[in-house]
């Protein structure tokens, strides 16, 4: 088995019916041999990660932005499709993603999130899933960016998501949701926080979200990031949670009348604005309850 039929395998596993990593099989494995063949694809192939960048935008709801794209599909995906599939081979693999070229079109950024979003889950070795996400920058927005990552994620989301309305809901939608992990809570308070003077009803519009569709979540991670705040105080558990809710913390300090305008803000965000307060007031005092 060649790179490229590992690769064709992967492609194939992405293109699949769209689930969860619960109820998603784990991508197929193969071997990387003949990598040169992944630079120039057969005809078949490049017909398959059209069709899967294709795909992702449809599902991601981009298919207005994208429409404008003329830039071709490149070879990129290919190379993260059999990275994913030789993950067995750790050092081959992230080797692979390094000959990955920076995305050159919204095509090729959709292709690559295709392919890698859904494998994260199943990626064991930590240096061959921060390439992966390094290598796919809308996989690093929407989910979370190692450090090398950071910056092409932030270019995409101003100067192409935030461009277009289609955008601009994708990350309400996506930045509404509880997040997933301590990292992730990070990345989108911290981005969220950045938002707030520039894109200030975006980032309305995302808690306003939050609390309508995904109330519960949200407030059992301030009950459990609350209880570690007892003597003496966890923050490291309890700071992602709180950093989330910075920007609104923020926001009801200066723009509190245009929050209680929104009809779905309620009272229930307070919870998050007081976790928020409390934990930046431990970090001033040192971690020591007043």
């Amino acid at each position: 088995m060649t790179a490229v039929d590992t690769a064709v395998r992967v492609l194939l596993w992405s293109t699949a019916a769209d689930g969860g990593a619960d109820t998603r099989p784990a991508p197929p494995e193969g071997e990387l041999t003949d990598p040169q063949h992944l630079a120039v694809p057969p005809p078949d192939v490049v017909t398959a990660v059209v069709r899967l960048a294709a795909r992702s935008a449809a599902r991601l709801r981009l298919d207005a932005l994208v429409s404008g794209e003329r830039r071709p599909v490149g070879a990129g995906a290919l190379l993260l499709a059999a990275a994913v599939g030789g993950r067995a081979q750790p050092h081959p693999a992230a080797e692979t993603v390094r000959a990955v070229p920076t995305a050159r079109s919204l095509w090729d950024v959709l292709a690559y999130h295709a392919v890698v979003a859904p494998a994260l889950p199943h990626i064991g070795d930590p240096v061959l899933a921060g390439r992966l996400r390094a290598a796919s920058p809308l996989t690093a927005l929407l989910d979370r960016p190692d450090t090398v990552g950071e910056a092409a994620a932030e270019l995409l989301l101003e100067d192409v998501l935030l461009t277009h309305p289609q955008g601009r809901r994708l990350i309400t939608t996506v930045y509404c949701e509880a997040p997933a992990s301590p990292a992730q809570a990070l990345w989108r308070g911290r981005l969220l926080d950045q938002l707030r003077m520039s894109e200030r009803e975006l980032v309305i519009d995302v808690y306003e979200a939050a609390l309508l569709r995904h109330t519960e979540a949200h407030l059992s991670l301030i009950r459990r990031a609350r209880v570690g705040l007892t003597v003496p105080p966890d923050l490291a558990t309890a700071r992602p949670v709180a950093y989330w809710w910075a920007a609104l913390a923020r926001l009801e300090r200066s723009h509190r009348r245009r929050l209680r305008a929104r009809s779905g803000i309620g009272t229930d965000y307070l919870a998050g604005v007081r976790l928020y307060r409390q934990v930046e007031q431990l970090e001033a005092s040192g971690g020591s309850p007043a």
